[in-house]
């Protein structure tokens, strides 16, 4: 069964720019899954996404206005399965699909492997991003490397800091939450990220390759930045994922 995690279903998408589909596939036979296909033509043609275990990911470029679906399936040594997921999005629109409540950018794994980077110099890391609604930003999931100590959160609207927040030691992962929510809108740039005084993070290279779109949120290319010595992180290197999610809070 192939399934897709990003874009969100209906969002808007941006038009003539890479656009990062990310999605995942499982399957119960012993030799799980081999392959996954995709189509943007309502399954006339079919073309291998790169895939790495049960994840799969692919950039796309779309270039003609208006509605896009995407279309998966997983293949095993014995069979090639049906359609299990089909996607639609707006390219070039402007419709923005309501959410629930709190909403956690998911920055689920691609056919790139992560790796704990092991680096020991103080560094700050994060991840560039817009907003399509007003809101706010209450809290961040870190997920740690080989570093397990105190580490600061920090929020940056084009360059110039908005909120910080110390934390203490974990392991894997953690929550961190501001004193205050951050106010976010629409038509500004933010980088959420965070500082650690003896590097051991985690990375995966070669993730910011296309948009990312995950409502309320877009990602652009080369979103992961960092910075050493820690301060407001603008240096990129090979489109690689820090592993830092906000929260907004609509």
């Amino acid at each position: 069964m192939a399934m897709i995690f990003a874009p969100t279903a209906e969002a808007s998408v941006p038009l003539n720019e890479p656009l990062l589909v990310v999605g995942g596939a499982v399957n119960g036979e012993s030799g799980g899954i081999t392959e996954v296909d995709f189509s943007t033509d309502d399954g006339t043609n079919w073309t291998t996404a790169d895939a790495h275990g049960e994840r799969w990911s692919v950039v796309l470029w779309p270039s003609v206005p208006g509605p896009l679906t995407i279309k998966a399936r997983a293949r095993t040594a014995s069979t090639t399965g049906p359609v299990t997921v089909s996607r639609t999005v707006h390219v070039g629109g402007t419709t923005t699909p309501p959410l629930a409540g709190d909403t956690l950018l998911i920055l689920n794994e691609t056919h790139s492997p992560t790796i704990n980077d092991p680096d020991t110099e103080a560094v700050e890391l994060g991840v560039r991003l817009r907003v399509d609604r007003a809101g706010s930003i209450p809290a961040v999931i870190l997920y740690r490397g080989t570093y397990t100590g105190p580490v600061t959160a920090r929020i940056w609207a084009d360059g110039v800091l908005l909120a910080e927040q110390d934390a203490p030691g974990a392991a894997y992962v953690q929550r961190i939450t501001f004193g205050t929510p951050v106010p976010v809108a629409p038509g500004t740039e933010y980088v959420v990220s965070y500082y650690t005084p003896s590097g051991g993070y985690r990375a995966t290279q070669d993730y910011f390759t296309g948009n990312v779109v995950q409502t309320p949120f877009t990602l652009p290319v080369n979103a992961g930045v960092y910075r050493y010595g820690g301060g407001f992180p603008a240096d990129t290197w090979n489109a690689s994922n820090y592993w830092i999610e906000p929260i907004f809070r609509p």
